[in-house]
């Protein structure tokens, strides 16, 4: 999410003279009543991703699965675009990952599913 964001207005009912502090009397009129306009506003992001698996009839693990859209890297802070492809049945392994705003690639990996070891669960502690 945004920053949240406050506007606060005061205005002397008497002659409408507008100041972001009360100032009471009115430096314009001398009038004891004000009007308080008090605006918020806020910025909402939308994320999306799609995952699917796909299994053989009886099988426990998928032989394929697909990763595709926005993803929060933790260290950055930022939201890239990920796409991710793993299928076993032909021994293959791609993750792309591009910088959402700029499109920049940030990380590519292309390589036999075999070869890929030491990520996620199975890194060295």
């Amino acid at each position: 999410m945004g920053a949240e964001k406050m506007d606060v207005t005061y205005k002397c009912k008497k002659c409408g003279y507008k100041s972001e502090k009360s100032e009471i009397p009115c430096p314009k009129c001398g009038g004891n009543e004000r009007e308080i306009s008090i605006v918020l506003s806020d910025n909402i992001e939308i994320h999306e991703k799609l995952v699917g698996k796909a299994k053989h009839n009886g099988s426990k693990k998928p032989f394929h699965e697909v990763v595709s859209g926005d993803d929060f890297h933790r260290k950055s802070g930022k939201w890239n675009k990920k796409e991710r492809v793993i299928d076993r049945d032909n021994d293959r392994y791609k993750e792309i990952i591009n910088d959402k705003e700029t499109g920049e690639e940030i990380h590519r990996c292309e390589e036999p599913l075999s070869k890929h070891t030491g990520h996620g669960s199975a890194k060295k502690k």
